[in-house]
């Protein structure tokens, strides 16, 4: 006699409601056998679009995998269609493209959870997840199914907040002062970046669920790639939260704040970049920026007098060699090589003549403005008709006003201050990551320095590479070659510069020859000067020994390094112009300190100002055999010293970024 009923299937009444019928053994083996042949097309990777799907081997099968592949397949067409979305309407600032992205979002939801639905609630999946045979099979792809619906829907929740957030963003700004608008938004943003922060945790951990190697080969690097880019956008959350107090602090949300704009002219470089001549006041309040005041340096000069007269200040060293009867003054602060100690300077010069206190000091030199120019575009000198600046024309410009035209090039510098400051606060927030990326590159080359009075901006600048530290990656081996160029002459613009380090393993110490080539190409222009006076210091680490130069040593001595450093500094005998040549030679050891390759290290800090001198390094190894390498000092750079040769590579390039919410 057979067997009656082992197991039950559903099956509709005519009232429209399940109901059980007996399922006889013999069907159930048969079932069986399909089902076998189903685990078997799953596990040789027969899948959708989405990287889960079922072999057609029946029709109910083959139902369940059409839908399951059109649900996902359609969720990440929605997601996709959502982010663009948002990307346009952040660089169009259009609301309409908000709209869009919302339903979109919506629509992406409901698809990932239509296809944990199906999943979860089929009966015929759950038939088979309990078969001993092939039941571990099946449940690892349900469970993939699972988590990549879970982590759909997290990632969907995570964009309708975004959205919320940039269709803040993208509003018309008060009073046309965007600082105001994005001051606001990050005072009213925390809730909603707690909420955005838990979906895409949520989204990590289901995509963590999913077993990568149930995921068909060809759709593996796909998945890998939307898992880890979660823990990307965490990562910019996170930034994000921590730039919040620091953002809303500059823009004058804890109250009003003044900054001090040093605009330094590179071809009379200085220890800090170049001559002071002009600057600007701006003023930051409740997110409203203002252009206060903008002019020539010489107006905050109160203190340049002579020896005895009131107001005197003993200048550096080397400043009293070469004039002896003028006192120190805010247009020769900018003297030595890190930047906070010439900020402080600056902020002792000129607070005393201001109604309110200092709150930061900013240097830019002219290939700051020509790269911010690269992100407005042309801009119209006001007061100069046909005069219009662009990032090619900006700094050659500039330099044949200085020399042709006395004071024209400050006047053009004070004219523009206003007009460029409008234009970088009113271009698009669609713009704003091609003005950090502007701005993290021009820091990088060390043209341009930031220095808040604020520590905990402070620290944060230090953070990102932006504040001019001498040594910012506290390295054993360390230098960097400063120059002052103390003749008066915008010689810099027009010399040539080369170094020539060499470098033998002697023993347990390392010596160095660091040769600097001065090649003065200035044209002879009269009533002008074309020589280079120049003041070189090179500064080394402090368990530096045997050190020495050719330079001429200076009368009055210059200040002592910084804390950790060592200097070696002197005259470099006057270059003509037309073709001139110098030559300063340092020469000093350090002991012999590898890491665990046997690789010995030296970070090579850029002088601010410069451009892309020419390096040649040549390396002798304790073996006798001679290694060579080349490259520019057009940013820090770090020298690797192996037994068997020597490369050049980048030092510690400039880290800010704007954080990305757009999930993609």
């Amino acid at each position: 006699m057979k067997s009656t009923i082992e197991r039950t299937e559903e099956a509709p009444k005519t009232d429209g409601k399940l109901r059980r019928v007996p399922v006889p053994r013999r069907r159930r083996s048969r079932n069986a056998r399909v089902a076998l042949i189903t685990v078997i097309g799953i596990a040789l990777g027969v899948v959708g679009a989405s990287g889960i799907g079922l072999l057609a081997v029946k029709s109910q099968a083959d139902g369940i995998q059409s839908q399951l592949t059109a649900d996902l397949k359609s969720g990440q067409t929605y997601l996709e269609s959502a982010k663009t979305s948002l990307k346009l309407a952040n660089n169009n600032h259009d609301p309409k493209q908000i709209d869009a992205a919302t339903n979109d979002f919506v629509a992406a939801k409901a698809k990932f959870a239509a296809a944990v639905h199906l999943a979860d609630g089929s009966t015929f999946l759950h038939g088979l997840e309990v078969m001993p045979a092939v039941g571990g099979l099946v449940r690892s792809r349900h469970d993939a199914v699972d988590g990549l619906g879970a982590m759909g829907i997290a990632l969907s929740e995570a964009g309708l907040e975004v959205a919320k957030l940039d269709a803040q963003l993208i509003k018309p700004a008060p009073g046309g002062q965007p600082g105001q608008l994005l001051l606001g938004v990050l005072k009213q943003a925390g809730p909603s970046l707690v909420t955005i922060r838990a979906e895409l945790q949520q989204a990590q951990v289901a995509a963590q669920s999913v077993d990568v190697s149930v995921v068909p080969a060809a759709q593996r690097a796909t998945f890998v790639k939307a898992r880890d880019s979660i823990t990307t956008a965490l990562g910019d959350l996170d930034e994000l939260r921590r730039l919040m107090p620091i953002l809303i602090e500059i823009l004058g949300g804890n109250g009003p704040r003044t900054y001090l704009i040093e605009q330094v002219n590179p071809a009379e470089l200085r220890g800090g970049g170049g001559f002071l001549g002009s600057f600007s006041l701006m003023s930051a309040d409740n997110g409203s920026m203002t252009l206060v005041r903008s002019g020539n340096s010489y107006e905050l000069a109160s203190g340049r007098t002579t020896p005895g007269r009131p107001g005197y200040v003993t200048p550096p060293g080397p400043l009293l060699d070469w004039l002896p009867r003028v006192g120190w003054s805010f247009v020769d602060s900018n003297f030595f090589p890190d930047f906070p100690a010439n900020a402080r300077a600056a902020i002792q010069f000129v607070q005393p003549q201001l109604k309110s206190p200092i709150d930061a000091v900013i240097s830019m030199d002219y290939y700051t403005v020509a790269g911010m120019l690269k992100v407005t575009g042309p801009l119209d000198v006001p007061g100069y008709p046909g005069v219009t600046l662009t990032a090619d024309n900006f700094v050659p410009l500039l330099i044949k006003y200085d020399l042709e035209q006395g004071y024209t090039h400050k006047a053009i510098l004070s004219a523009i201050a206003g007009p460029l400051l409008h234009r970088l606060l009113t271009i698009p927030t669609g713009q704003y990551p091609a003005l950090i990326s502007t701005l993290t590159d021009i820091i990088a080359h060390r043209h341009l320095q930031v220095y808040f009075t604020n520590p905990d901006v402070r620290a944060e600048m230090d953070r990102f590479g932006w504040s001019g530290v001498l040594n910012p990656t506290h390295a054993t081996d360390y230098m960097m070659e400063v120059e002052c160029n103390l003749g008066g002459t915008k010689a810099n613009y027009y010399v040539k510069r080369t170094y020539t380090v060499r470098l033998s393993h002697v023993g347990n110490m390392l010596h160095h020859v660091v040769t600097v080539d001065i090649y003065d190409n200035m044209p002879v222009t009269p009533g002008t000067g074309n020589t280079y006076h120049g003041y070189f210091r090179l500064f080394v680490s402090p368990d530096s020994s045997g050190r020495s130069d050719n330079l001429v040593p200076v009368k009055n001595a210059a200040p002592p390094p910084p804390d950790g450093l060592r200097v070696l500094d002197g005259w470099l005998p006057t270059v003509r112009g037309a073709g001139g040549h110098g030559e300063a030679v340092f020469q000093y050891d350090t002991p012999w300190q590898t890491d665990n390759q046997g690789v010995d290290h030296i970070y090579w800090q850029k002088q601010p100002g410069t451009l892309n001198d020419a390096i040649h390094v040549i390396w002798q190894s304790s073996f006798r055999a001679v290694y060579t390498a080349g490259g520019d000092l057009s940013q820090d750079r770090v020298i690797d010293l192996a037994p068997n040769g020597v490369s050049i590579s980048t030092g510690e390039p400039a880290q800010a970024q704007l954080p990305s919410l757009s999930l993609g």
